[in-house]
């Protein structure tokens, strides 16, 4: 299993107690994403770490706590090495005197950020997974979930965002949407590779490629037009011509827009 967190620094600055509960938090990673929320015990946490009952009752007030500040944690951890890998391919172009800054596209900065995360999506989507399906049930859980999908969110956000700006580029939807559509994504091709065991590169950039260029157009284009002042259709006119022309024998019932 690919290792997520960089070892703790062991040093007399660091407070012992902030050091424990650090340890409890990290060393919880292995244990939930083979047991889940619901088959982890306060022993199989405190025997992963090393500690005894009464060091992880001084930290945390029960296992649930733990997986929260765990999942923290770990989209925190998540984001940096989204952060990392953009600045990666954003170096390699410009490294590259035959291209220029612009020709790291969205779709080429998405795929970084896709290709960061790739190799811990075992242990994320299980955590997410369990995450999901314990906030359904629990309302604390929910909130915590909730603050976290929208942490990552924002962080591809403003990611695309800052592309955009850097190009002659617009989203055809609002950035955030486009985010969340682009998570959706990932966790797919997360899931697809671990349940059927393939190789999701080039998947994933015709996919991501293919979602951008949907959504993504020249700021040049006229925006889409917006349907919301359109008079409701009538049943009855449903499926009438493309040109919008009245149905035989009526043609006092449509008006033009």
């Amino acid at each position: 299993m690919t290792d997520l967190f960089e070892p703790l620094p062991e040093s007399a600055g660091t407070r012992r107690k902030e050091n424990t509960r650090a340890k409890l938090v990290r060393a919880s990673l292995d244990v939930f994403v083979e047991k889940g929320i619901d088959g982890v015990t306060v022993d199989d946490l405190v025997k992963a770490a090393g500690f005894t009952r009464g060091a992880f009752y001084s930290n945390f007030s029960s296992k649930e706590e733990v997986f929260i500040a765990l999942f923290d944690e770990v989209t925190a951890e998540l984001m940096a090495i989204a952060n990392s890998s953009v600045e990666s391919a954003v170096a390699d172009v410009e490294a590259d005197e035959s291209c220029s800054i612009l020709e790291a596209d969205d779709a080429q900065v998405m795929l970084a950020v896709f290709e960061g995360i790739r190799p811990f999506g075992r242990q994320w989507y299980l955590l997410y997974s369990d995450a999901i399906a314990r906030s359904l049930r629990d309302e604390t859980l929910r909130a915590e979930l909730a603050g976290q999908r929208e942490r990552m969110r924002n962080q591809i956000g403003a990611l695309l965002a800052t592309r955009l700006a850097a190009s002659a580029e617009r989203a055809l939807l609002p950035v955030e949407d486009l985010a969340q559509l682009l998570m959706g994504i990932f966790i797919d091709l997360l899931v697809r590779e671990q349940l059927e065991g393939r190789d999701v590169t080039q998947l994933a950039a015709t996919t991501i490629l293919g979602t951008l260029r949907a959504f993504i157009a020249p700021k040049s284009d006229r925006p889409l037009r917006s349907t919301a002042h359109l008079p409701p259709v009538s049943p009855r006119h449903a499926g009438t011509g493309v040109g919008g022309g009245a149905p035989s024998g009526n043609p006092s019932t449509v008006t033009a827009v």
